[in-house]
């Protein structure tokens, strides 16, 4: 599977060989403090459980719902689609390896990626959780036409600590 982006940057399916890249990139502490369900550190082994996760969601869906950013053939971030539910709806998260930051990949990669949810699952509906803080994942999701729904106090632990969530979402 290949979903072109730009002319340089697409969304593909993961490799095992992307492993290292993966634990080299989503290992800084930035990525994982605006993540919602990244660990830290993040480990090889982590990468493994990923890859597991992703076959079977592939498995159990008959298509990859889980995809990896690449510029050329190099992995910079990921985009996934949870709780998929084929003619309804969808939860969208993603991050972005820091060097590739400000750069509006993220912007242009989240539109092409819930125009084809839209298409390819028939949803009506695509939400997007984000930590109260997150700012420029707010940004990004707001840029292709999410609405704010509401603001979820205390809505995750993490770190010891209950974080709100902004709660967007994109109806068709």
């Amino acid at each position: 599977m290949h979903i072109p982006i730009t002319d340089q940057i697409a969304l593909t399916e993961f490799r095992i060989s992307d492993k290292t890249a993966c634990v080299e990139r989503i290992g800084e502490r930035e990525i994982y403090e605006g993540a919602l369900r990244i660990p830290y550190p993040y480990t090889a082994e982590h990468y493994d459980e990923w890859l597991n996760i992703v076959d079977e969601l592939t498995r159990r869906y008959g298509e990859p719902v889980h995809f990896a950013i690449r510029e050329g053939e190099e992995l910079i971030g990921s985009i996934g689609f949870d709780g998929l539910t084929k003619g309804h709806k969808a939860e969208i998260g993603y991050w972005l390896a820091k060097p590739w930051w400000g750069r509006g990949i993220m912007t242009a990669v989240v539109g092409v990626a819930c125009r084809y949810a839209f298409r390819q699952w028939n949803l009506v509906r695509i939400t997007a959780h984000v930590f109260e803080f997150n700012l420029a994942s707010a940004r990004v999701l707001e840029k292709n036409g999410f609405e704010f729904e509401g603001l979820l106090r205390k809505h995750y632990l993490k770190d010891g600590q209950f974080l709100n969530s902004r709660l967007f979402a994109l109806v068709r």
